[in-house]
């Protein structure tokens, strides 16, 4: 079950809501497929025709986009066999969002003055 987070920044008060983690619609890669760009799932495909049933791991992460100053959540597929990982573009500008460690230490994208504070507001499937 994916978590919905609120993001705030306290100083320009800018808000993000945020889906991370994954639903049950995403265990199979036919599925997973779907939340990437054609030329990414292409890439995808080829990396996995020599094995039908790959082992991966999927999940929406909570992204910083730094050309269009958001907060986005981007899908990002890993498989377990080769450590090959596909991460999406950003959703608002096409950019590539960079993805950090830990989402309760993000600067604000929009001021870059504090960091942003973050509440878990719900759930997803």
């Amino acid at each position: 079950m994916g978590l919905i987070k609120e993001f705030r920044c306290p100083s320009c008060r800018k808000e993000w809501k945020i889906s991370s983690g994954h639903g049950r619609n995403h265990a199979t890669l036919n599925r997973v497929l779907g939340a990437f760009p054609s030329d990414t799932r292409q890439r995808i495909l080829a990396d996995v025709k020599k094995d039908s049933e790959p082992l991966f791991l999927f999940q929406y992460h909570t992204a910083v986009c730094h050309p269009c100053q958001s907060l986005v959540s981007v899908p990002v597929l890993r498989f377990l066999e080769t450590g090959q990982t596909f991460k999406g573009k950003c959703p608002v500008c096409g950019g590539e969002p960079e993805i950090p460690e830990d989402d309760s230490h993000i600067l604000c994208p929009q001021c870059q003055k504090q960091s942003l504070t973050v509440q878990e507001i719900g759930h997803w499937d």
